[in-house]
């Protein structure tokens, strides 16, 4: 998993010059061990996004304008939901907050792999690409309860989506919906 310290860091301007080309939406990078690399800046802020080759999860930095970080931890590799703990600043670079996305659910990501595998639903690693169906974990505060989500494709034309509690593990419920590729 990758590691996130609370340490304090500045947009890397240089990096990002280096791989934009003007002719597309943000600039990325592909290192020679597979790690994909996207950044991106407006005028409201920068990001930069990092997916290792072989693993759930990417680290997500969102930078204010000034180039000093602002958010930074770990997502899951298709990004629907916050891993671990994430670290806040404010503008000048001060640690401001910590929020331990993981605290609430003691059904942890490594049993949601496990239900997957049991039930047949492959998960990807590393960088996930914008085309075709993948399937998705998610996970959130519910009425005050933490639950899982799951969607995956059961035919062409099916998705069936999985709620666990996120305690427990229980599945609450399963239901289907229609799924048309555009």
């Amino acid at each position: 998993m990758p590691k996130i310290d609370n340490k304090f860091e500045k947009f890397d301007q240089d990096h990002y010059n280096k791989i934009y080309k003007k002719d597309i939406y943000l600039a990325y990078d592909k290192l020679s061990d597979g790690t994909y690399i996207e950044m991106d800046q407006s005028k409201n802020m920068k990001s930069y996004v990092e997916t290792p080759l072989n693993s759930y999860y990417r680290i997500t930095k969102i930078y204010y304008t000034n180039g000093n970080i602002k958010s930074k931890g770990l997502s899951s590799n298709t990004g629907y939901f916050q891993k671990d703990i994430w670290y806040e600043f404010d503008e000048q670079g001060n640690l401001i907050k910590e929020t331990d996305y993981d605290k609430p659910f003691k059904f942890t990501f490594e049993d949601i792999l496990k239900f997957c595998e049991k039930e047949n639903i492959e998960i990807k690693k590393g960088p996930i690409s914008q085309s075709g169906w993948h399937n998705i974990i998610s996970r959130k505060i519910e009425t005050d309860k933490p639950i899982w989500k799951i969607e995956r494709l059961k035919r062409s034309d099916l998705v069936e989506i999985i709620t666990l509690d996120g305690i427990t593990g229980k599945v609450i419920k399963r239901e289907t919906e229609e799924y048309l590729n555009n």
